[in-house]
């Protein structure tokens, strides 16, 4: 049987999730080519450089449509007409790859954010639309597919295919204790350790997260701040509000990937205070290190985390994140016995069921 040729096209960056995929899919036979940070609207040029690919599989989506925030006032400039016109190139370039008999396959990262969320977002009455050009849509939970079947409409259910996030476990170094961790950090050991981790925005709830934190008994309490501010302002925000408080640590920036286990193992709990969200690559790296979580019950992670390795709030409750971080501390003894739970959990979720799984997809996408 002819090898499977697939092209995949991302905007993941240094997450190591593409490449993880892609070699665990060439374990299963498939050639795959990628571009991971592919720039512009364009992207047929490169699909079709190597000879036309089975499957074009997309991990960005909304970057092909969103406008950008221009200053002029020229009619195209304005943030309707560029969506519209972003939309049509990327329609007709999928449309160009269907007619010459290349299946598309989209990963959906992010939704609820981007759909009728504001100016940078895609209109609803597109979905129709976008949803005949997708041969498979991917989603890593049940509550993802049904905010999709709501958006696209009943008649593209037989597209949408639930596929697991894949773990983190063996992806980053994970060679030194919590000891050394707190130590490299100056946090003593006796202190019961929240971290706050990946990249920061307003939606990812950190402000309020941090407000939570000051209202809890700071005795042996500490927390950690680490990631990009991906937004502007935010960095100062929180530098206002940390001001005086010797009990929290703010790292500021991309966290290198080597580093990454010494934040991990210094803390006891993660806390993932999403406001909008879709899926959380953080929360599969917390279980992959094993460690408890703190976040909303509802959506990915209602799907993803149990009460046995999380404590799950409800984010409609003004104190609900409060509480939560408050019966962490209670329960603290049961925190190690939670993120082994965690861990169990996520080793379910390896690289090889995530390939044969999109494998299957894409199969049945030819069928």
């Amino acid at each position: 049987m002819k090898s499977l040729k697939v092209f995949m096209l991302s905007n993941l960056g240094k997450n190591p999730y593409n490449q993880l995929l892609i070699e665990h899919l060439a374990k299963n036979g498939v050639k795959v080519e990628s571009e991971d940070d592919h720039q512009g609207i364009i992207f047929l040029p490169q699909v079709l450089k190597k000879g036309r690919p089975n499957i074009l599989h997309l991990h960005k989506l909304h970057y092909f449509f969103l406008s950008k925030k221009g200053q002029h006032k020229s009619f195209f400039d304005r943030d309707e007409v560029r969506r519209s016109f972003k939309l049509l190139v990327f329609l007709s370039q999928i449309w160009i790859l269907k007619l010459i008999g290349t299946k598309i396959v989209c990963t959906v990262h992010e939704w609820a954010d981007k759909v009728e969320g504001g100016k940078q977002s895609i209109p609803s009455g597109w979905l129709p639309i976008l949803g005949r050009g997708f041969d498979a849509l991917i989603v890593h939970c049940e509550t993802t597919k049904k905010q999709l079947l709501e958006g696209f409409g009943l008649e593209i259910l037989p597209k949408v295919f639930v596929v697991q996030h894949g773990n983190y476990i063996g992806s980053y170094a994970n060679s030194i204790s919590q000891q050394l961790g707190r130590k490299i950090l100056a946090i003593k050991d006796e202190n019961l350790t929240f971290l706050l981790f990946g990249n920061i925005y307003h939606s990812k709830g950190f402000l309020e997260a941090i407000d939570s934190f000051k209202r809890l008994p700071q005795h042996k309490l500490f927390l950690i701040i680490a990631g990009y501010p991906a937004e502007s302002g935010i960095e100062n925000l929180i530098r206002e509000k940390i001001q005086g408080y010797g009990n929290i640590l703010f790292v500021p920036q991309q966290v290198p990937d080597k580093e990454v286990q010494i934040y991990m193992n210094a803390c006891d709990c993660v806390v993932l205070p999403y406001k909008i969200f879709t899926t959380s690559g953080v929360t599969l790296l917390a279980m992959s290190f094993g460690k408890a979580c703190i976040a909303p019950n509802s959506g990915y992670f209602s799907d993803l985390l149990d009460e046995f390795g999380a404590f799950l709030y409800d984010s409609t409750q003004e104190n609900g994140l409060f509480y939560a971080m408050k019966e962490a501390i209670y329960k603290q003894g049961m925190l190690l016995d939670m993120g082994e739970h965690n861990l169990e959990l996520a080793q379910k979720w390896n690289w090889d069921y995530v390939a044969e799984e999109t494998l299957n997809v894409y199969q049945q996408c030819l069928r």
